[in-house]
């Protein structure tokens, strides 16, 4: 999974560490280096946007939806590695997007609307796993595939899609917010 470069984590992580010689410690420990911070970082895929969530000494970042295109892509960027398109032209939906290795994040307007993700980002877990949890059913009827939701019914909610109809099928897609998914 793309993970969060950080620059400063080295100093950071440097500082709170025992000087070398100390109370006969020793050396002090190596800091990690940006790709092994990069190794540790997470995202938290919500109904309501992504969270990065605190980690190796930072805070938490939530991109909640509506929040602009510019800090958004800065945000996520740093956990996504580089985007590998994008557009700024409305598709037949009326979104632009970037995208990144498993995951698209969608603007209406220059405000971040929507998502769909793909592996790395979906959960590693079957389709029988997942439909034993609480808040998941699948959606009847659907014209997408194998399509379930996550949330309760008052909130905003995941949807996904199953590679199949089988209690071994995987997850292949999640998404929320806005998204061009033709019905």
């Amino acid at each position: 999974m793309r993970r969060l470069a950080l620059i400063a984590l080295p100093l950071m992580l440097a500082a709170c560490g025992d000087a070398p010689g100390e109370g006969g410690q020793g050396t002090a420990p190596e800091p990690p280096t940006a790709e092994q911070a990069m190794a540790e970082a997470t995202l938290e895929l919500q109904g309501t946007g992504i969270v990065v969530p605190a980690q190796a000494g930072f805070e938490e970042l939530a991109v909640p939806f509506g929040s602009a295109r510019a800090p958004t892509e800065a945000t996520l960027g740093n956990v996504l590695g580089s985007a590998l398109d994008e557009t700024s032209e409305p598709n037949d939906c009326g979104l632009t997007y970037t995208a990144y290795e498993g995951l698209t994040l969608n603007f209406r307007n220059d405000e971040f609307v929507g998502y769909w993700a793909e592996a790395p980002y979906v959960p590693e877990t079957t389709r029988a796993e997942m439909l034993a949890g609480e808040n998941i059913a699948l959606v009847e009827g659907s014209t997408v595939g194998e399509e379930f939701v996550i949330g309760a019914a008052e909130g905003p909610d995941i949807a996904g899609l199953f590679t199949g109809e089988g209690d071994d099928a995987a997850v292949e897609a999640l998404w929320a917010g806005e998204n061009c998914i033709a019905r």
